[in-house]
């Protein structure tokens, strides 16, 4: 046995910055992108908004904004020559008041008040000592977005490096703030609070002793504990229905939440025809005075060198940008071709559709398709809808042909709608009607639609 060294010619496809970089872009939803945008200007002086044909300027303002321009790539590559071209002078001071590019970008809203701010605000009201009022600050920071304090006394002591016995205060006068239910360590708890002043009524009582049997729906059992009658149970089911298990919730808020549609689709002439918004992200341009730049002669190698690749990684991304937006637009075409039955009759006449039949029709990769609608939202007659929720499997007819999930889930929801709540059916008996209805359809697979659908088993719908 040895080694050695011999040379060997083999094939491998490596990717390109570029097509890392047109998929990278494809997968971010506008926000997102609007957001990559953003941070492109301010890093790259090549990338330009391009001015809409209704903007007009007079030649004298138009030739004072060109010098500003270029007075500033000047500075910036003044900037460039000074770090790696050995001189040092010293740095001009960045002034936020007079760069209208940071002036647009601050320009945003202010984060919403959270859980905490709101909890320290009343604090500051409270007439108790400064020490346990600094450790009930410390403590509301231990609070989750639904408004719980999971640990124990001993385990928050320990975590604030405080006595047990100040911990327990302190959980004390969080408990008293609003909203009300705040700082519980499990849900009875948290209702309990919500009911303070009530504490021998019926709802308290079953709160603190029967809130697992209210849950399963044993309310005979519930009765019989509690020597009162179910009529009374029902009742008071009903007004603990009406607490709030989740305290902090109002003040928990997910940037993912906000659906900006980004494709609409228009009825014309009795076709459907898919629209890319014009106004989602902004118009781009690669910058004309640097441009210009690379094509004098005169300048310094590094100076070119650096112009070159500002405008290079410029182009790159209008030209991700703009094969974006053609992919979304041929994908949600074909999409609202396959689905015309939804946007014709409704939700619940979308089609079976997978992603690699829309891949074939289109001429990409199934990646590039999950990546295209990965967060991406249509306006649609019914309301705005991510593109993903119009790929689904389903399940044979017995006539023949696949009815979509969700429908399934649609006529679960419908059939349960319209059921005997004294005698809620079974998921056995749902499968016998949905095979009456032509659906062909095991009860195992019942119960998991019945899930996705957000429908209870039957002993949960009981109705006494």
């Amino acid at each position: 046995m040895k080694l050695n060294l011999a040379p060997r010619l083999e094939q491998q496809q490596v990717l390109a910055p570029q097509m890392i970089l047109s998929m990278d872009i494809l997968l971010l939803n506008s926000l997102d992108l609007e957001n990559r945008i953003d941070r492109e200007f301010m890093e790259n002086p090549a990338l330009e908004l391009e001015e809409s044909p209704g903007e007009t300027t007079d030649d004298t303002s138009e030739a004072s904004e060109t010098e500003r321009e270029i007075d500033e790539i000047y500075e910036i590559l003044d900037d460039y020559q000074r770090r790696y071209g050995g001189d040092e002078p010293a740095p001009k001071r960045f002034d936020a008041e007079t760069d209208g590019k940071y002036e647009a970008l601050s320009n945003h809203a202010d984060r919403p008040l959270t859980l905490t701010d709101h909890l320290r605000q009343q604090i500051r009201f409270l007439d108790i000592d400064p020490v346990l009022a600094t450790i009930c600050g410390d403590l509301a920071a231990e609070v989750d977005n639904r408004g719980y304090l999971f640990d124990d006394v001993g385990a928050i002591a320990r975590a604030l490096s405080v006595p047990a016995a100040l911990a327990e205060r302190a959980i004390v006068e969080i408990q008293r703030l609003e909203p009300l239910g705040v700082g519980a360590r499990d849900l009875r708890e948290c209702l309990l609070l919500q009911l303070v002043g009530h504490d021998d009524s019926l709802e308290a009582r079953i709160v603190a002793s029967h809130l697992d049997d209210l849950l399963h729906n044993k309310l005979p059992f519930i009765a019989e504990s509690l020597n009162v009658s179910i009529d009374d149970v029902k009742e008071a089911r009903d007004l603990i229905a009406l607490l709030n298990p989740h305290p902090g919730s109002a003040y928990s808020f997910e940037a993912d939440g906000i659906a900006i549609p980004e494709i609409f689709v228009d009825e014309v002439e009795g076709e459907f025809k898919v629209r890319v918004a014009e106004d989602v992200l902004p118009s781009l341009r690669v910058s004309p005075t640097l441009n210009n730049m690379l094509k004098e002669d005169g300048h310094n190698p590094q100076v070119r060198d650096f112009v070159r690749s500002k405008v290079e990684a410029a182009r790159w991304l209008i030209h991700a940008i703009e094969q974006r937006k053609r992919t979304v637009f041929d994908i949600a075409q074909s999409i609202v071709n396959r689905q015309r039955d939804f946007f014709q009759q409704g939700p619940g006449h979308l089609n079976a559709l997978t992603m690699q039949t829309v891949a074939d029709e289109v001429g990409v990769h199934i990646s590039t398709v999950s990546r295209a609608t990965n967060g991406k939202y249509i306006q649609t007659p019914y309301g705005v809808m991510e593109l993903r929720r119009f790929f689904s499997g389903g399940v044979e007819r017995a006539g023949g042909g696949i009815e979509c999930r969700d429908n399934v889930c649609a006529l679960i929801r419908e059939i349960v709608a319209e059921e005997d709540r004294a005698k809620p059916l079974s998921d056995s008996q749902l499968a016998e009607k949905l095979r009456e209805r032509g659906i062909e359809i095991a009860r195992r697979t019942v119960s998991k639609y019945r899930e996705r659908a957000g429908v209870a088993n039957a002993k949960l719908r009981k109705q006494y």
